[in-house]
């Protein structure tokens, strides 16, 4: 029971930071957007470098907010150049910096690329893109919707029709396999198996934990470390590689996706937030201190920039663009950074 309880802190997408991690990565972000805005002036150089020598959370800060925009590409990769006008004390720091930063950006790159999973996913068959949504008519008449960011492979063999889940989301809707005896149809993740049982079901996968919501039907869950279980329709289980949370209530909700829309009924706004951001490249995250904020509704996958406006007029939030891919919601009241020190 306590390692399903830890999955399912793992699986829920709340914010975690506190709220001082989160001022220093906004202050870090405004900082970015100042030494790329083209006419920074020695002052804001030195106030910059004031600023990320004051303590190591401004250093570990900074490297994030380069990791995301090398991530992406949409600004110069190497932003702390620019303290090249400043004098050689500054610049020596600054190289400093920039050599740590890469240097944990390749590590992270070649970890994961370490990883079987992550290969596996980077060659799968069928993959989406961060924001796309794609539905899949299977050889056996099932119907399988791909949520974003999610790579799978597809092996329907004599005796077993397989999908491999590799990472990110799915909901399948099984179909009567035409070939007789019928194959078990089979999702496979984590180091186990789910057996659909005549069903429709999402799965949803990330990091070391899983998530199945069973809509109709039933699944059963066989892990490699022995223990199995049986979800039946309405509930959903959270499980790992050798663990297996105990049955909650399903939210059809959960599959609006599918239909290009989210749909929450009291939600939290941080466990929102962080849903929304799957959707979309960059960083969207949310201030703690509006993260407990509840919301109701739904909303159009395909038009973000409008979920994030409804959230303004809905909510005593405020969309805070530093750049066009670093994004966050803070409360109302509290006013763009700016040059912080």
């Amino acid at each position: 029971m306590r390692a399903g309880a830890a999955g399912r802190r793992g699986m829920s997408s709340a914010a975690t930071e506190t709220s001082q991690e989160h001022a220093v990565l906004r202050q870090a972000a405004e900082w970015f957007a100042i030494l790329h805005a083209g006419d920074a002036s020695a002052a804001e150089h030195e106030a910059w470098q004031r600023w990320l020598d004051a303590a190591p959370e401004h250093q570990l800060a900074w490297q994030k907010i380069e990791a995301v925009n090398r991530q992406f590409g949409m600004l110069p990769a190497e932003p702390a150049l620019a303290a090249l006008k400043t004098p050689n004390t500054r610049r020596s720091a600054a190289k400093k910096i920039l050599l740590l930063a890469t240097t944990v950006a390749l590590g992270a790159a070649v970890s994961r690329r370490d990883s079987r999973e992550y290969m596996a996913a980077l060659a799968a068959g069928e993959r989406t893109a961060v924001g796309e949504m794609r539905q899949l008519a299977l050889a056996d008449g099932s119907d399988l919707w791909m949520n974003t960011d999610s790579a799978l492979d597809i092996d329907f063999a004599a005796g077993l029709r397989r999908v491999a889940l590799h990472r990110g989301e799915i909901l399948l809707h099984s179909g009567h396999d035409p070939v007789r005896p019928a194959r078990p149809l089979v999702v496979d993740l984590l180091g186990g198996r789910l057996t659909a049982l005549g069903t429709r079901f999402s799965v949803f996968r990330t990091g070391a934990a899983a998530r199945l919501a069973v809509f109709e039907g039933a699944v059963r869950i066989e892990l490699d470390s022995g223990q199995a279980q049986v979800a039946a329709a309405g509930t959903q289980m959270h499980f790992g590689a050798d663990w297996i949370g105990a049955a909650e209530a399903a939210d059809e909700q959960q599959s609006a996706w599918t239909r290009k829309r989210l749909s929450v009924e009291r939600m939290r706004l941080g466990d929102f937030v962080a849903t929304l951001a799957r959707f979309r490249r960059g960083h969207l995250s949310c201030n703690p201190a509006v993260a407990d904020l509840l919301l109701t509704g739904s909303y159009p996958l395909d038009d973000l920039d409008r979920i994030l406006s409804a959230l303004e007029k809905s909510l005593p939030v405020r969309v805070h663009r530093v750049m066009p891919w670093w994004v966050t919601l803070e409360p109302a009241g509290i006013a763009p950074a700016g040059h912080a020190t």
